[in-house]
């Protein structure tokens, strides 16, 4: 079952009509094929992420590098976090809510709700409080601890002007 699913996999077979895999019937070779397919899917997974991460290393070492028409960069990534939200809600209510009321929306929004840069920004100027001070107070950056590999097509209109004009195996610093 594992060599046909590979040979299916290296064939590129856009329909699967044509392939030994439509004269099975039986669910139970069916369920053997769809767990050797999710094993090598899941395979994939783990070797892209595995290179990607040694590109990634490389290009925060030794900087971007063009191969074909795909620039390979490094950045640092990371996610907004919510230091204390029921915090946050009372400030932007002007403590006007009730704690019960408070909960409420904790409980509608989610624990993990972040609010929007632009529109925390907009309640800090309305209430005359510098928006670097508000995003200090209520959000933090909470940093990948695993490099990020940035893949830029050069082909596309929205790549940035410095990847286009790489060569190749050219690196920008």
């Amino acid at each position: 079952m594992k060599d046909l699913i590979w040979d299916i996999a290296k064939s590129g077979e856009e329909t699967l009509e044509n392939t030994e895999l439509q004269s099975i019937e039986e669910p139970k070779e069916l369920f053997i094929a769809r767990g050797v397919s999710l094993e090598a899917k899941d395979s994939t997974y783990k070797i892209n992420k595995f290179v990607d991460n040694k590109i990634a290393l490389d290009v925060k070492e030794k900087g971007a590098i063009k191969i074909s028409d795909t620039v390979f960069n490094y950045s640092k990534s990371y996610k907004s976090k919510t230091i204390d939200l029921k915090r946050l809600i009372d400030w932007a209510t002007s403590k006007k809510l009730s704690e019960d009321d408070i909960e409420n929306l904790v409980a509608l929004c989610g624990s993990t709700f972040v609010p929007k840069l632009r529109g925390l920004d907009a309640v800090a100027e309305k209430k005359g409080m510098d928006k670097q001070l508000a995003r200090d107070t209520f959000i933090e950056k909470v940093w990948d601890e695993e490099p990020k590999l940035q893949v830029i097509k050069t082909s596309n209109d929205t790549a940035p002007v410095w990847a286009k004009g790489l060569k190749e195996m050219e690196r920008r610093k």
